[in-house]
């Protein structure tokens, strides 16, 4: 019974604290193992917010998203690509792969129940665009964001959790008033920026409100490194329409 018991407290540990490892677990009981995994965990947050902090956003290039959308024809060279639409500039988001996973999940999902949320987090009020992040496949920058479904459980179709799943979705249900939450965390999207769509005032979705973007650079240490300048902003000189998806994004309102 012992035996047993040691098991299920190890298993409990590498459930909640991936980070720990099997030795570690072994050697720690639950209470512990608990403790030192949250100390991990609380590290790591506040070294991810202190490297956080290093990113400087160039203020001369903020917009504001309006919608989003996809291109009502094939843009050459910028494959299955979804539109933020700004007021300034159109924002054109590729997939880590630049291959159609963005464009193939909104085909499928229910876009009623589906958001886009800023990630690095930190309750963020905004989306964020770094420029020069290591492991960014575009020049201009990337972009990061949790693709966010939210459902009532009693309302989902068939096998609707278990596709998103096939997408790398986590999926749980049990949530306040019956719901169920799948999520999806993408990091480094790349990022070509354009002018402002062709037919923006004429678009039939929209945000509620505009969502702040921002465009930020790696300054490690501010005080004697050179500022970065955001060169050819613009590359994309061909004007086009875009195709507006009803959804909106989750932004966390009052926050810097």
């Amino acid at each position: 019974m012992t035996i047993k018991r040691d098991k299920a407290e190890n298993n409990i540990v590498l459930k909640f604290c991936p980070k720990i490892g099997l030795a570690a677990a072994l050697g720690l009981g639950l209470a512990s193992g608990l403790s030192s995994c949250i100390a991990t965990e609380k590290l790591d947050y506040q070294l991810m917010k202190q490297e956080d902090e290093k990113w400087v956003a160039d203020e001369r290039f903020t917009d504001s998203l309006i919608a989003i959308g996809k291109p009502s024809s094939p843009i050459e060279g910028i494959d299955h690509a979804l539109v933020f639409a700004g007021e300034k500039r159109s924002y054109l988001v590729q997939s880590n792969n630049k291959d159609s996973e963005l464009t193939d999940i909104l085909d499928q999902v229910d876009l009623a129940y589906f958001s886009f949320k800023p990630m690095p987090a930190f309750n963020a009020s905004y989306f964020r665009i770094r420029i020069g992040e290591q492991g960014c496949l575009s020049a201009q920058g990337c972009i990061a964001t949790i693709l966010w479904f939210e459902k009532p459980t009693h309302l989902l179709a068939t096998d609707e959790t278990t596709n998103l799943e096939a997408f790398d979705f986590t999926c749980h249900d049990g949530f306040a008033k019956g719901m169920t939450r799948c999520t999806k965390h993408l990091w480094r999207l790349p990022v070509t920026v354009a002018p402002a769509v062709q037919n923006i005032d004429a678009l039939p979705y929209r945000f509620s409100q505009p969502i702040t973007v921002k465009f930020y650079n790696y300054q490690p240490n501010k005080a004697n490194i050179e500022e970065k300048k955001l060169t050819a902003l613009m590359p994309l000189a061909k004007a086009f329409d875009i195709i507006t998806f009803p959804l909106q994004f989750i932004i966390i309102e009052g926050l810097n």
